[in-house]
């Protein structure tokens, strides 16, 4: 009887240990996100496709080149928006950040939505884990009567292109309404004499084998320290979306890449990876990188 008690102790205690284990890996697996990996496929509740108010009060779209967003609050309608190619000096890039004269465009929006059947499948959210940014497209919209239109994902665009299109000319014709134009020149806010450059603006550090890298741009000046020892500090540019010292190698007066320009002295280049870290490239020894994250 005694040995019986025991094995029953024993299988209890097993299956003890093996509901806890299962537990924790389900656990793990809610918040694992794996390269590839589905993380949200989802209709939000409360978000209905019936949208009965026509008044709009807030509209945000990001979608691929562009991100464009407008906001009606105590009657003044400000507007921002941004895009092109600002890994590149051709006065693609532009940034604005106003007060329309008027509020036309939200008229213009909802002719958009209606027309476009925006608010179709409203509430949806995809998301795959590990996806480089600009796959996918978020629009979001607010009305006067609190209805909200929301999709979101990072996979493929929740809009196709005939509508992103017409959301673009509409945000781009108000621009020019207002004197401005989607166009670096039209920009209404500072980006130096390259676009990027109002991106990069700030101090980043890292840390790659033990010793701390800082990064320090001001306009289009560059500083770098290793373990706060000041490495380079030169005029750089940007080629190929690579920001590299701005001094071409010896013999070569037409470049056509990065390879052409000299490196920095402890590090090749650096490239943009999001609103908040920047990637370096360290190829003369490693061929291995480290991320800088902007200090606020």
């Amino acid at each position: 009887m005694k040995n019986k008690n025991i094995q029953i102790i024993i299988i209890a205690v097993i299956i003890i240990l093996i509901t806890i284990v299962y537990l924790s890996i389900k656990k793990g697996e809610n918040k694992m996100e794996i390269d590839g990996g589905i993380v949200k496929n989802q209709i939000l509740k409360g978000y209905s496709e019936n949208i009965n108010s026509k008044e709009i009060t807030y509209f945000e779209y990001q979608g691929y080149g562009f991100q464009v967003s407008c906001e009606l609050n105590n009657n003044i309608l400000h507007i921002k928006s941004k895009g092109g190619n600002s890994s590149k000096r051709d006065e693609s890039y532009f940034k604005l950040d106003y007060n329309s004269k008027n509020k036309n465009l939200l008229k213009e929006l909802q002719t958009i939505i209606e027309k476009y059947k925006i608010s179709k499948n409203n509430g949806y959210e995809y998301e795959v884990a590990g996806l480089p940014e600009g796959l996918g497209d978020t629009i979001s919209v607010t009305y006067k009567t609190g209805e909200k239109i929301w999709k979101y994902s990072n996979q493929t665009p929740t809009i196709n292109e005939e509508t992103s299109n017409a959301i673009y000319k509409a945000f781009h014709k108000d621009a020019k309404n207002n004197s401005l134009d989607f166009t670096s020149k039209g920009s209404n806010t500072l980006l130096y004499d390259d676009a990027t450059n109002d991106y990069l603006q700030g101090t980043w550090k890292g840390i790659h084998f033990g010793k701390e890298y800082k990064v320090v741009f001001n306009e289009n000046n560059i500083k770098i320290y290793e373990d706060n020892v000041l490495t380079d500090d030169v005029e750089y540019t940007i080629v190929q979306g690579n920001i590299v010292p701005n001094k071409l190698k010896e013999g070569i007066e037409n470049p056509k890449d990065r390879y052409d320009y000299e490196e920095f002295k402890t590090i090749s280049t650096i490239s943009k990876k999001n609103d908040f870290t920047l990637v370096t490239y360290f190829m003369k020894d490693s061929y291995s990188t480290c991320d800088l994250i902007k200090q606020k």
